[in-house]
């Protein structure tokens, strides 16, 4: 006879958490290495630190017919297939154990899960983790939150890193890292921009923020000149630049260092990233009633406050929604642009939109 070894639950990275994810055993069918659980919780007791879609996995060992240990160690099963299946999804390739997700609410659901190995004598444990690891940047340093050790993992899967702590400085991380897994094989969010561009070092952190929106905030580097732009995520999960784009490529001129732009000759983002449409702007900065002078601004002429460039240099007042369009053209302008000799235009005049830019992605 099997022995049916049983572990609750693992709160990965909550160590001082209540245990309110709950994983009950049923039965095993050990010939077809088929093994069957209860997964459930309460109603109330889904939050930020308890989510609703669980990370499951299974360990066994393999016994004897005396049902002793056969002296292997204890070992994280592969999985073939769990049950219901409507509810599974898998971590790409990652076999390792399996995302089940429940509800905000009270949740209960027989699971089956068809093991890929090859014993038919072993004892077994199933797990579920509601919080998956994550990472907290701080000062020069990383924070992992979850049960080490720690793998980082860069975008395309390779290469890999593996902390042994929970605490690494951002010098000693030797790679890009997008993921994170810990020590339950629970996938996590080491970053959740996954471009390519993606820049981290000592003072360029991907990182949540604390203030404000508490939304995420990472860097990446522009290969056409090398400038590292900031840019931040919104809840629709597009990113923004939280700076303006610096390179030169089809800029007018510039005011107070600020590249300027017309209508119909509009610049060109990074691989990957493109100038947002007027309706995209509108929507993420909503649009002032008045310009600078208190006029009233038709909705959608969006893209600049007027900025005179003179003998008494760069006027850069409301500069926040002077942003342009990739759907910019000189028939919808509101104002006029001039530039004089004190502009670095030169002593050239240009009617039409003018406009810094920002590029967006992953809309």
């Amino acid at each position: 006879m099997k022995k049916k070894f049983f572990l609750p639950v693992m709160l990965a990275g909550v160590a001082a958490s209540a245990q309110v994810t709950h994983v009950e055993p049923i039965s095993a069918t050990y010939k077809s290495q088929t093994v069957s659980f209860r997964v459930w919780w309460n109603a109330g007791s889904r939050d930020a630190t308890h989510l609703s879609k669980v990370w499951v996995w299974v360990d066994y060992i393999t016994v004897n017919s005396n049902n002793a240990t056969s002296g292997n160690s204890w070992t994280r099963a592969a999985v073939s297939a769990a049950s219901p299946t409507s509810s599974v999804t898998y971590d790409g390739s990652n076999r390792q154990g399996f995302w089940l997700q429940g509800n905000s609410g009270s949740y209960s659901a027989t699971v089956t899960v068809k093991l890929n190995i090859t014993e038919n004598n072993f004892n077994w444990c199933a797990y579920a983790s509601d919080y998956p690891p994550n990472v907290i940047a701080n000062n020069g340093s990383y924070t992992l939150r979850g049960t080490p050790p720690f793998t980082l993992i860069a975008a395309s899967g390779t290469p890999t890193q593996t902390v042994s702590g929970t605490i690494i400085t951002t010098s000693a991380v030797t790679i890009t890292p997008v993921t994170i897994t810990d020590q339950t094989g629970c996938p996590g969010v080491f970053c959740p921009y996954q471009g390519s561009d993606l820049f981290i070092d000592a003072t360029h952190l991907c990182q949540q923020r604390a203030s404000g929106a508490q939304n995420w905030e990472a860097y990446i580097k522009d290969n056409r000149d090398d400038q590292i732009y900031r840019i931040t995520q919104f809840s629709d999960a597009s990113w923004w630049f939280a700076d303006d784009l610096g390179i030169a490529d089809k800029s007018v001129g510039t005011c107070n260092g600020k590249h300027y732009y017309l209508g119909q000759n509009k610049p060109t983002c990074p691989s990957g990233w493109q100038l947002p449409t007027d309706s995209q702007l509108l929507v993420r900065f909503p649009n002032p009633t008045t310009d600078a002078h208190g006029a009233q601004i038709t909705a959608g002429y969006y893209y600049g406050k007027s900025q005179t460039c003179g003998y008494t240099g760069c006027n850069d007042a409301n500069s926040r929604y002077d942003l342009i369009a990739s759907d910019a053209n000189n028939t919808r302008a509101w104002f006029n642009l001039h530039w004089d000799w004190n502009c670095t235009g030169g002593q050239n005049a240009h009617t039409g939109i003018a406009a810094r830019a920002r590029c967006i992605r992953n809309l």
